[in-house]
């Protein structure tokens, strides 16, 4: 689960991680209080909030010049800045073409960095625990970085049955030129808010880009991404409180109401199966094909039979998909329990799109037939090599 910037902003603060002064509009109302809480500065920095990267090299979707990170200088500035963006849509390389709504803005104080730095914590799955990312390198595109300068990325592991350590600290600070009393002191604070966040919040990423240092020497967190893992929310109710489904598919939103593990991708075959090492070998099949998944889904193994109905409508309901795969190797998961969804999908009503079926396990005949009784013209695989031939055949029809 992602949350905005000035969330990410809020937790931070609460865990002692220093930010900058700021001030959250949510409806038209509010700008004046807001910025007028803020007092008198020399300049003003307005945000657009969305759940996507590079708003500052984004466009708006409607009249609005300009990207979605500003900084003026004066609050008038930011107060019609604050109502242009309100309501609008931000476009950027991250949002896809229809961009992300706005629907709130950040307004803050202008932090000037004299050095930038990037900060992070997430999961290293190769290593199976938890890593510190750091570079003296900040502000830009940590990506980017890592992919031309690799050695500019400094890396600390943490043992989770030890924690974060002092060694650990004091190595990174020594490396980033940090390492003097003063600096090493508020870097000490950040970095163990940091890590006590994201491990006592169940956190997949917590990001710092940049952490600057001032002229007058403080460490000021002057943008913030965390990342939920999504399996841990039921332990933290003041999490889920800010999840912002606005920002998220609503595809996905159904999807996650019924306890289905669904993506949404851009490609035109839409795959339904069980168990997330099948769904992904479905997908590099089709890759390898050169057919496009229209989606990532992971019934699991004891969805019933109305999460599987739920799912197949949504999948209907994708207007770019031109045929659907099921790709079922069942267990727990009965095969006459996927056909019976996939029926209560339809709702007695004629399939609208080519169905290609591979159903194998536990009750896979009794499926089969259903479905062949049903809708005569699906199409029926043996084994995973024939699903390419049978999904050309079927969109061909």
């Amino acid at each position: 689960m992602k949350i905005h910037e000035f969330q990410a902003k809020k937790l931070l603060a609460a865990f002692s991680v220093p930010v900058e002064r700021g001030e959250t509009i949510g409806n038209l109302e509010e700008i004046d209080l807001a910025i007028g809480r803020l007092g008198p500065m020399e300049r003003y920095a307005v945000k657009a909030q969305v759940h996507a990267g590079g708003r500052g090299l984004g466009h708006f979707a409607n009249d609005l010049d300009g990207g979605g990170v500003r900084i003026v200088q004066s609050k008038e500035e930011a107060a019609y800045l604050a109502r242009r963006m309100l309501g609008n849509r931000l476009i950027t390389k991250q949002t896809g073409p229809d961009g992300a709504p706005v629907s709130a803005v950040y307004i803050a104080e202008v932090v000037e960095p004299l050095r930038q730095f990037y900060l992070s914590i997430l999961i290293d799955r190769g290593a199976q625990r938890p890593v510190i990312l750091a570079s003296a390198d900040g502000g830009g595109n940590i990506e980017d970085l890592a992919e031309n300068n690799p050695k500019k990325i400094l890396r600390e592991y943490i043992v989770p049955t030890f924690g974060l350590e002092d060694f650990q600290i004091r190595k990174l600070a020594f490396e980033l030129n940090l390492g003097e009393e003063s600096l090493l002191e508020s870097f000490s604070l950040a970095l163990r808010g940091m890590w006590r966040l994201f491990w006592e919040k169940d956190a997949s990423l917590v990001e710092i880009n940049p952490l600057a240092l001032t002229a007058d020497g403080r460490l000021c967190a002057i943008d913030g991404k965390i990342n939920f893992e999504d399996n841990g929310l039921f332990r933290h109710a003041d999490v889920r409180e800010l999840r912002d489904v606005a920002q998220e598919d609503p595809k996905e939103v159904r999807a996650s109401q019924f306890g289905l593990n669904y993506v949404a991708l851009d490609g035109t075959v839409a795959c339904l199966t069980n168990g997330a090492g099948l769904a992904m070998a479905t997908m590099d099949m089709l890759n390898a094909l050169k057919i496009k998944p229209a989606n990532f889904l992971d019934l699991g193994d004891n969805s019933p039979q109305s999460a599987i109905a739920e799912a197949v409508r949504i999948l209907l309901d994708d207007s770019q998909v031109q045929c659907i795969l099921v790709n079922i190797f069942g267990g727990a998961m009965r095969g006459d329990i996927v056909a019976g969804g996939i029926l209560d999908a339809l709702g007695g009503k004629k399939m609208p799109l080519p169905l290609v079926v591979r159903i194998e396990g536990a009750n896979a005949e009794e499926g089969r037939e259903i479905l062949r009784g049903a809708i005569p013209e699906a199409v029926f695989a043996d084994g995973m090599a024939a699903l390419g031939d049978k999904i050309r055949r079927a969109m061909d029809r």
